[in-house]
């Protein structure tokens, strides 16, 4: 893995950002400023044809392990507490609907950290909201023509991600003759978001009906979304929120019923959680052989803090099983001891071996002083998309060792094949 570096050229440099910037428009990466910098940036990430296809083998053998540890949790109330769950909220996870061969997740990004041997580590998974995807078919196409002779492994993203939706939607036991894709009118991500799938699902030929959150309703007869009746529903609304909506019960309901299809419900929330990752290290000598060699070659040292020695806390990071975006991630060598006590009271925390990851270099952008400079001591937090239990693509990040809201968009690219 390495850096590949963009024209240093302030006037040059802008051109070309401009360009892929309008270009990912299209797609619908209105978000490629935050905060007043350039979330969106030119510089990539280049793998090897050994990491790459590492990276793909290692992303389509996970899968299959989670939806065993969801149901292994599930079933299983000693470890009900490690969710930092509502206990409803368990109990309708447990009577939810598994989509077929009991998997607990369609559409799903794992998150890797290359180690020091050049292999890939696993540190979490999102698939309750998993972003990224705009990023993949948007801007990742423009960027990789600046460099040329690059291979993509994202290339297809859009037409495999609705075939996987398009098939789960044909194996329901009634007609969908219409999905509402719903988000938050006030998050412009994830509203693009929710957009873009919609645009996804009906160039496809699957009619799909996107809105805002507070106009969701279920009635006896039907789910709404501004009032129109839908029989699948996707979410770009973190279901911890949803929790708190009058319609999250009714909703449930209905899908327990089968009145309406979930296409990423409770069991992917599940899923990413932490605990998912803690249970896999925990309880690796009951899996098969090659599921044990593979959670012991590439998910670091996992356990649940009331599990964890002092030197795991003094190597690990510490991280709640439900964090989002790094908003609880903290190194434990840097965890003073009463905040440590203060984790354990409120439970819900996992250990995780820290990765020391090779570093890599990025731009800043000064648009004042119109200059472009590398800056080093990067950390690629390289995101693999799953779809339908199969490797569909890569999401990357570049900031320090936690990434955080403050990350830039790499592309990831492949070397050319000798």
């Amino acid at each position: 893995m390495r850096s590949l570096a963009p024209p240093l050229d302030y006037f040059d440099y802008d051109r070309l950002w401009q360009r892929v910037a309008d270009q990912g428009a299209r797609d619908l990466d209105l978000d490629v400023w935050s905060g007043g910098w350039r979330y969106l940036s030119l510089a990539a990430v280049a793998l090897s044809q050994t990491e790459a296809a590492e990276l793909a083998e290692v992303t389509g053998a996970f899968p299959k392990l989670l939806d065993h540890a969801v149901q292994a949790i599930l079933d299983d109330p000693a470890w009900w507490s490690s969710l930092a769950w509502p206990w409803p909220a368990i109990e309708l996870a447990r009577q939810e609907p598994p989509h077929p061969r009991h998997a607990a997740s369609l559409f799903g990004r794992f998150d890797f950290l290359m180690d020091h041997r050049g292999h890939w580590q696993l540190i979490e998974y999102n698939a309750d909201t998993p972003s990224g995807g705009r990023e993949a078919t948007g801007l990742e196409p423009a960027i990789a023509r600046v460099f040329g002779s690059y291979q993509r492994p994202s290339i297809g993203f859009g037409r495999r991600l609705t075939a996987v939706l398009q098939h789960r939607i044909a194996q329901h036991t009634r007609p969908v003759r219409r999905v509402g894709i719903v988000s938050s009118h006030s998050w412009l991500e994830d509203f693009s978001q929710a957009v873009w799938l919609t645009r996804l699902l009906c160039r496809a030929g699957q009619p799909a009906l996107v809105g805002d959150i507070n106009d969701l309703h279920v009635t006896d007869d039907h789910v709404t979304l501004r009032g129109r009746p839908i029989d699948a529903l996707y979410r770009f609304y973190p279901i911890e929120r949803l929790y708190r909506h009058a319609v999250f019960a009714p909703l449930w309901e209905a899908a327990i019923d089968r009145r309406v299809l979930l296409l990423n419900g409770l069991r992917g929330f599940l899923a990413q959680s932490k605990a998912c990752l803690a249970w896999l290290w925990t309880n690796r000598h009951q899996l098969p052989p090659r599921a044990r060699d593979l959670v012991e070659a590439h998910l670091p040292p996992t356990v649940l803090a009331r599990d964890a020695s002092r030197k795991q806390v003094k190597e690990g990071v510490v991280k709640h099983v439900n964090g989002r975006e790094g908003d609880s991630v903290v190194f434990g060598a840097d965890l003073h001891p009463a905040s440590w006590q203060g984790r354990l009271l409120e439970g819900g925390y996992v250990v995780q071996r820290a990765v020391v990851s090779p570093c890599l270099e990025d731009v800043a952008v000064d648009d004042w002083t119109q200059s472009v400079a590398r800056v080093g001591e990067r950390c690629a937090c390289v995101g693999a998309f799953t779809l339908g239990g199969r490797f569909g693509g890569c999401y990357t990040r570049l900031d320090g060792p936690i990434t955080s809201s403050r990350a830039t968009y790499v592309a990831t690219l492949i070397e050319p094949s000798p």
